[in-house]
């Protein structure tokens, strides 16, 4: 398999996901009950040729939590989670030979078992590129200093909260109506091309996705970003 990958959760930091101020239709549904985390977030097939399949989840700081569950007190502050966030978990999901959603959700508990609010950004017209080297590493973890330039359009956002603080959230981040339990379906009618870095490696058994999904707008990304994130499998 071809040792690259793309692409989040998220969204440039979870703290300032904005849906783009571009124009969009929007419809709702009723949540789907139990722990479920929204539109777009069922994994199917591989992505292109590079094999790569499943969801990932978001490490902290190099962790594996079980599960992708992360209830590190000071992981959920860098994140600026609403203030009833006891947990979450991040996962980069291949939906397709083309599309991806990176996904954020919140929950009531420690153990990741009552969620309180999703974001799921789903990305089309997923391209995989030529490589690019020399990378800084970096460091916390350190990544690759070979990744290939990555391209994605963001077409597609479902967002669901049922707390008071979750509602207060979304309300402030995103000016769009939320009603509790109630999922918001955004379809960006006008959606731009975004430019990245992304390679997967063989870390202790488990398969490490280093992604950069969001560096420019512009076919122009010659390095990574402060905003890589470190995914595994």
């Amino acid at each position: 398999m071809k040792n690259i990958i793309s692409l989040l959760v998220l969204i440039c930091s979870v703290a300032v996901i904005i849906v783009s101020c571009a124009k969009k239709e929007e419809s709702t549904t009723a949540a789907a009950a139990g722990n479920v985390a929204g539109t777009g977030t069922t994994a199917s097939g591989s992505l292109g040729a590079t094999g790569v399949s499943g969801t990932f989840y978001k490490s902290w700081y190099g962790g594996e939590p079980s599960g992708g569950c992360v209830d590190n007190s000071s992981a959920i502050s860098a994140y600026s989670y609403p203030s009833d966030t006891k947990s979450f978990k991040q996962t980069w999901i291949v939906t397709g030979t083309s599309t991806v959603t990176e996904s954020s959700v919140t929950y009531s508990d420690a153990t990741c078992s009552t969620v309180t609010s999703y974001f799921n950004k789903m990305l089309k017209d997923y391209t995989v590129g030529s490589d690019l080297t020399g990378l800084t590493a970096g460091s916390s973890p350190a990544k690759p200093t070979t990744a290939s330039k990555i391209s994605s359009v963001p077409y597609k956002y479902a967002l669901m909260a049922n707390t008071t603080a979750t509602i207060a959230f979304f309300l402030s981040n995103y000016e769009t109506n939320v009603e509790s339990g109630i999922e918001l379906l955004v379809v960006e009618e006008n959606p731009t091309t975004e430019y990245g870095l992304g390679t997967t490696a063989t870390v202790s058994g488990s398969t490490y996705l280093y992604l950069d999904s969001n560096i420019s707008s512009a076919d122009n990304v010659t390095d990574w970003s402060s905003r890589a994130s470190t995914y595994w499998q």
